[in-house]
């Protein structure tokens, strides 16, 4: 059994596929913390937008937003949620289109288990 694991461990460490990932993660790294930084930037010149003007600036506003879904997309491809690599590998602000990660996870319910409907006290006194 150890061998059959160590052998695993080696074909993983020679896939070219799981190193060029991680290059990409690398890159998507470094693009996040200088994201990170343009996000600071926002949110200090928001403040100031509204400190002078009463009211947030409505084009830094759309931008913030169209950063913040990049921001989660490469979040969600560096944590291996997502396969697909985002901006500048897909258009901006979309992904193309790709099967969703199989799980393991059943949504739905086993078909020996029974849905019990449970009445309260509240129920019972509203009819």
């Amino acid at each position: 059994m150890a061998e059959h694991s160590q052998e695993q461990v080696k074909q993983n460490l020679q896939d070219t596929n799981q190193w060029i990932r991680i290059l990409y993660m690398v890159l998507f790294w470094v693009i996040l913390y200088f994201s990170m930084m343009v996000v600071g930037a926002l949110i200090f010149i928001q403040v100031l937008f509204a400190l002078i003007t009463g009211s947030d600036n409505k084009n830094l506003r759309n931008f913030s937003a169209d950063l913040v879904k990049y921001i989660n997309q490469m979040l969600s491809f560096l944590t291996y949620n997502e396969d697909r690599k985002p901006f500048p590998f897909a258009a901006w602000g979309e992904l193309e289109e790709q099967p969703p990660i199989e799980t393991d996870v059943v949504d739905e319910a086993d078909e020996h288990e029974a849905i019990v409907d449970v009445e309260t006290e509240d129920d019972k006194s509203s009819t």
